[in-house]
């Protein structure tokens, strides 16, 4: 299976996480272990808000296996980076 790294970025703060899925959009890989501290600005209360699997991943233009989606949270936006990683 393909590894895939997800960078997540909230509020200024920056969070990456990887796992080897069958494909990187069926997967909460890049928000379902992520520490309090990573993204200081995702509240408890703001997490439950989150549904990772709203919103699609689009590709970024000009790059291969790259794509990325923006949810709002809180009135924020948070941004998902998915990159399919050789290796």
């Amino acid at each position: 299976m393909p590894l895939y790294t997800y960078v997540t970025t909230y509020k200024g703060a920056t969070h990456i996480a990887q796992g080897r899925h069958s494909n990187f959009k069926g997967f909460a890989t890049w928000i379902k272990d992520i520490p309090a501290t990573a993204l200081p600005g995702l509240t408890p209360a703001l997490r439950n808000e989150l549904n990772p699997y709203r919103g699609d991943f689009d590709p970024v233009p000009n790059q291969e296996r790259v794509w990325r989606k923006s949810l709002i949270i809180g009135g924020s936006e948070l941004t998902v980076v998915a990159i399919e990683t050789k290796g």
